[in-house]
């Protein structure tokens, strides 16, 4: 018995050795970067990050899983990377030289490194976090033991205070450590121990003797909660007269974003992978004896499409296709040079490289569009979309038309100011950055310039109705045929390629400038640069705005015009054949023209062969889809005796010049309602 307590007694001082160990890494962690991210990082349940090593190491099924993971990497990344908090002293040895070898130890570490102190107390932290993980378990395995964690943590913390009290007063003896008032000093330790040591403990320990599952409630909402209010403190202090001193662990950017990441994982890698019921809700039995179901949407649990296969899924229609494959490869050759733009610019803390890391991401956000359009329209027609989402290519076209010539006319603005008054320019790193950004542009050149002019195979489509007096049938057929043909240009490609055109010749004046500026001093280059590049983009857009503009509009393709005059002369000039009406033609997309034709034909005409003969004719000129309708002169002595408010339409026959009739602007009334 003897021996037995003796064990435990050996392990419960092993335990409190681990923890002096980590409050100690703790203490310095969080004199390095402050108690808002000592907080971020040090109070993460372990639970979380035990199921999301769990994650990457052996996967999941479960895409919150995933989602978890991913946000709690972004969570720590963006405070190591996006957070600029640095407020220790750099000159250690001068001002420190009297503190202690731990201190030194400590303060040496970090700074031979080569990071900043912040970035040094969360890895520090992060540190203690997996200490803590381990001591955690030991500490479960020994509390059964011992008879219960209450007694086990009064030991340890009774152990820990032994252990560490001559610490303290040896290094208040050596006069480490200024105490300004004793009281103050005193209530602070006793309200620090109360809430940190004794309170918490005991939260925690009813949570779990009254929540149903008391280890994924605790690690969800428990470190939510002390994120929330730690992150609402220190708001408030640091907006007070208390944030202008010098050592002040200010909020950043980096910090909220971790703040937002760490909620989102704490609650992605607790929720519950139990399979939920997909069937009926039993309510009871019918009086047969048969059980009876209730089926609804309350019940029926809807399927989610896991993120890596949806991702999978996408890559392989993006790289399926010529054009979405050139817009993807550039914007990961673009994202990644943003990437380390972004970086190094938050590494070196220089508001040049970060600016034009937010110059590419904008460009980045055009090539999405592209991209997303490129993809969208090769979607298949649906029971809304009839014509499918080919039409997509054209609106993206007409958005990035309409962002460059913003862009060109801020260009153009600032360029005139600076021109009357020009500003002393920094010209540090300028130069590696635009040539870096040039030779990304270039490759994009050469990736969209082939793809600008459009190549097509498609179907030709037709579709004819005949009417007959004697005949009361109404016939209906397609025929379709296949087509090779070069026509209007991709307004989606034309966009990409004006995007990465202007970014181009932004990157070529650029150098210019910064050569001009660094060896004759001429500050006024610059925005007579901006000036001509404006100019440049302003003219090169235009047509796009302008071509995608009319396509929305459903005109006539300019280059088909002619072409189709001479097709409705031969189609008058054609056997049979005595007049046509309701003409309409439009651009659907780049290479997708339609036509509709009302055609009307003698009596004694063979309809069938005048209907394939027209559309032989129109295939000719590059109409992928064409509804030719034929019709006869006792359809409309039968028409009008049915419907006498029937209107006949404007017919064109031979002899009326076609340039003096509108081509599209008739419309047969065919749906007048005749009783």
């Amino acid at each position: 018995m003897k021996l037995i307590f003796l064990l435990q007694g050996i392990r419960i001082v092993q335990l409190a050795l681990w923890n002096c160990l980590i409050e100690v890494i703790w203490f310095y962690g969080i004199t390095f970067c402050g108690p808002l991210r000592s907080i971020l990082v040090f109070e993460q349940s372990p639970s979380v990050i035990m199921v999301a090593l769990l994650t990457l190491l052996k996967g999941s099924n479960s895409s919150s899983k995933t989602r978890g993971v991913i946000a709690l990497m972004l969570g720590y990344l963006s405070l190591i990377l996006m957070d600029s908090d640095a407020t220790v002293e750099s000159n250690h040895k001068s001002s420190h030289s009297h503190q202690s070898v731990l201190n030194h130890l400590f303060y040496h570490f970090i700074h031979n490194s080569g990071v900043s102190d912040h970035k040094g107390g969360v890895i520090l932290l992060i540190f203690a976090v997996l200490i803590k993980m381990a001591y955690d378990s030991s500490f479960r395995h020994l509390a059964v033991e011992i008879g219960g964690p209450k007694r086990l943590y009064s030991l340890v913390t009774l152990f820990s205070a032994i252990f560490l009290t001559p610490v303290a007063i040896l290094a208040f003896a050596m006069g480490e450590v200024y105490i300004t008032s004793f009281i103050d000093f005193i209530l602070l330790l006793f309200m620090g121990s109360m809430f940190v040591m004794v309170f918490d403990f005991y939260t925690e320990s009813f949570c779990f003797q009254h929540v149903a599952d008391p280890v994924l409630s605790s690690a969800r909402w428990s470190p939510m909660i002390m994120f929330v209010c730690a992150f609402m403190f220190a708001s408030a202090w640091y907006t007070g007269e208390s944030h202008h001193a010098s050592d002040a662990h200010v909020i950043s950017g980096g910090v909220l974003l971790t703040l937002l990441c760490f909620i989102i994982a704490c609650f992605s890698l607790t929720s519950s992978t139990s399979p939920r019921s997909r069937g009926g809700y039993y309510v009871g039995l019918s009086d047969s004896g048969m059980p009876l179901y209730t089926y609804g949407e309350a019940f029926l649990q809807k399927t989610s499409r896991s993120i890596m296969l949806l991702i999978k899924e996408t890559l392989a229609e993006i790289l399926a296709n010529t054009d979405s494959r050139r817009i993807f490869w550039f914007l990961c050759a673009n994202l990644s040079f943003c990437g380390i733009e972004f970086l190094y610019g938050f590494w070196t803390n220089s508001l040049g490289l970060i600016s034009d890391g937010f110059h590419m991401l904008f460009d980045c956000s055009a090539l999405v569009m592209g991209l997303v359009a490129s993809v969208m329209s090769r979607w298949p027609s649906s029971k809304y979309y009839s014509y499918g989402y080919g039409r997509v290519e054209v609106l993206s076209g007409f958005i990035n038309a309409l962002f460059l010539i913003v862009i060109a006319f801020f260009i153009f603005l600032e360029a005139l100011e600076r021109l009357y008054d020009p500003p002393d320019i920094s010209t540090d790193k300028l130069m590696i950055v635009a040539v870096a950004g040039l030779i990304i542009n270039i490759f994009g050149m050469f990736a969209f310039h082939g793809a600008t002019h459009a190549h097509s195979h498609g179907d030709d489509g037709s579709h004819s109705h005949s009417h007959s007096h004697n005949n009361a049938s109404h016939s209906h057929s397609h025929s379709h045929s296949h087509s090779h043909s070069h026509g209007e240009a991709n307004a989606n490609m034309q966009g990409v390629f004006l995007h990465v055109l202007a970014d181009t010749l932004g990157s070529v004046f650029v150098i210019i400038s910064t050569l001009m500026i660094q060896y004759f001093g001429w500050k006024w280059v610059d925005p007579l640069c901006s000036l001509i590049l404006s100019m440049l983009i302003l003219g090169s857009v235009i047509p796009l705005l302008k071509q995608s503009m009319a396509t929305l509009m459903q005109n006539m393709p300019p280059k088909t015009e002619e072409e189709f005059e001479h097709i409705l002369h031969e189609i008058l000039n054609m056997e049979g054949v005595m007049s046509y009406s309701n003409v309409h033609l439009w651009q659907l997309k780049s290479v997708f023209n339609i036509v509709s034709l009302h055609v009307q034909v003698s009596d004694d005409a063979n309809d069938q062969i005048i209907r394939l003969k027209i559309l032989k004719i129109l295939k000719s000129i590059n109409i992928t889809q064409a509804s030719v309708q034929v019709e006869k002169e006792n359809f409309f002595h039968r028409i009008s005796a049915l419907c006498p408010s029937y209107k006949i339409p404007q017919r064109i026959t031979k002899g009326v010049a076609i340039g003096h009739t509108s081509v599209s602007g008739n419309f047969c009334h065919h749906n007048e309602v005749c009783d």
